[in-house]
């Protein structure tokens, strides 16, 4: 029989979780900036070409930082739900 967790460890681990969602925001925001800068760099290099495969490669790295940091933030909310019901 598994050894039941007391509410100040379920609590100490919630908090670790939401620091980590924060962290997965910030990725987030990250790629979200990518995706800016990958659009300012196409739009404003029009005719250079090497200057529009950074800007398109900027955006192609930043979609997948945002999707990627939306499948993260997804697992790390099943955890919290997870130990709400630990807590109640």
């Amino acid at each position: 029989m598994p050894k039941r967790k007391s509410r100040l460890q379920i609590l100490e681990e919630q908090q670790v979780l939401l620091s980590k969602q924060r962290t997965v925001l910030s990725f987030m925001r990250t790629g979200l900036a990518f995706v800016t800068a990958g659009i300012v760099v196409v739009g404003f290099f029009q005719s250079f070409q090497p200057a529009q495969i950074v800007g398109y490669t900027l955006v192609g790295i930043g979609f997948i930082e945002v999707f990627e940091s939306i499948r993260r933030l997804l697992v790390k909310q099943r955890e919290m739900e997870e130990l709400k019901k630990q807590l109640t």
